[in-house]
């Protein structure tokens, strides 16, 4: 039953998606802090403020926090290697979601706790590559998540791409600067609606 689910188009639209939003979540972030910005401009003053000054002046693990995040998503965007990126997305995720509610942050632990739900709903996805793993050799070869399509592999390429070429401009406000990021913008929104018509309009799932 579980593989007959997994060959509706819907499903499998809403697993690509899913891994591409929270992909999306974690580009930004990690950017800033790969590049050794601040990630918050709280107060010091109390608990949250004091944790996100001690991490920002932590050095290299704040980049190396950064540098995570952005293979991450790179993994999820390329959904052909999006199993190790939810392996990684999930080890950095469940540390988040404990620093939200260790330090009682207000609502952010409820979007952390989504972010959680999506990560295990793409573990459940893949549970028979993941039971692979662990299977003996005479074990009777248990059937795949269906593969994704060069569509969304190609897709997933351009969509991290453009994303990363946006998060390096940042938001100036030179002439060339705004040109690029209309393109940008232009090239994701293309994207987004080339792909879903193509999909929606083959009879076969992909």
């Amino acid at each position: 039953m579980f593989y007959q689910l997994q060959q509706i188009k819907f499903v499998q639209w809403t697993i690509i998606h899913i891994r591409y939003l929270i992909a999306l979540a974690f580009v930004p972030s990690g950017f800033t802090k790969l590049m050794g910005e601040r990630f918050t401009q709280l107060p010091t003053t109390g608990a949250i403020g004091q944790f996100f000054e001690v991490l920002y002046l932590s050095g290299i693990y704040y980049n190396f926090l950064g540098l995570a995040q952005i293979v991450t998503a790179i993994l999820l965007m390329t959904q052909r290697f999006a199993l190790i990126g939810t392996f990684f997305f999930m080890a950095i995720t469940t540390n988040i979601w404990m620093i939200t509610i260790s330090l009682h942050f207000t609502g952010t632990w409820i979007i952390t706790s989504l972010m959680m739900v999506a990560g295990l709903i793409l573990l459940y996805w893949d549970k028979n590559r993941i039971a692979e793993l662990n299977s003996e050799n005479d074990l009777p070869q248990k059937r795949y998540a269906p593969k994704v399509s060069k569509l969304w592999v190609n897709a997933g390429v351009i969509y991290i791409s453009t994303l990363l070429i946006l998060c390096f401009l940042g938001p100036q406000t030179g002439l060339i600067s705004k040109v690029i990021n209309v393109i940008a913008i232009c090239i994701l929104v293309g994207t987004t609606v080339y792909t879903n018509v193509v999909f929606w309009r083959k009879k076969k799932s992909v």
